[in-house]
């Protein structure tokens, strides 16, 4: 065991000499938001992948940065396009690429927005219970939303 270091303090009030060592106590910080797991040979995985260039990336990091609970994704390509500079014939192409390797999943539209998951085998948003649920499926689950015209 190494050193201990011990500290003395004075009772400003008695006068007494008191002794002790100091004590870390780690606080259980809550996160809210700004958040997800990534699993690192996921990552390896796609830093390996010829077919991935510079604008998949920068798409695909983007929406790590936006990514919702549950992994759902329903960003415009046009928000995409002009928050990244680039064109949305561009990120369309990199969005395709990204859905064709597996990693988004494909979801209904929501009005004329495409939605997307990202499969949970390169990160994850959410409870880890929810994580261990949706891994233990046998079949892959496709986004269903309330179609706006049912009641």
């Amino acid at each position: 065991m190494g050193k201990i270091t011990r500290f003395r303090t004075i009772d400003m009030e008695t006068g007494e000499l008191i002794e002790g060592v100091p004590v870390y106590i780690a606080t259980k910080v809550k996160l809210r938001e700004g958040w997800f797991m990534g699993f690192q040979e996921a990552f390896v995985e796609l830093a390996k992948d010829p077919d991935l260039q510079g604008e998949n990336y920068r798409v695909l990091f983007y929406l790590f940065g936006n990514l919702g609970f549950e992994n759902y994704i329903a960003i415009p390509q046009r928000q995409i396009a002009d928050a990244l500079g680039m064109k949305t014939t561009n990120v369309s192409r990199a969005i395709k690429v990204l859905v064709d390797k597996e990693i988004l999943l494909e979801g209904p539209k929501l009005g004329r927005t495409h939605t997307y998951r990202l499969s949970n085998l390169f990160g994850w948003k959410g409870s880890v219970k929810n994580l261990t649920k949706t891994r233990n499926q046998k079949t892959r689950t496709v986004i269903t939303l309330p179609n706006a015209n049912e009641p």
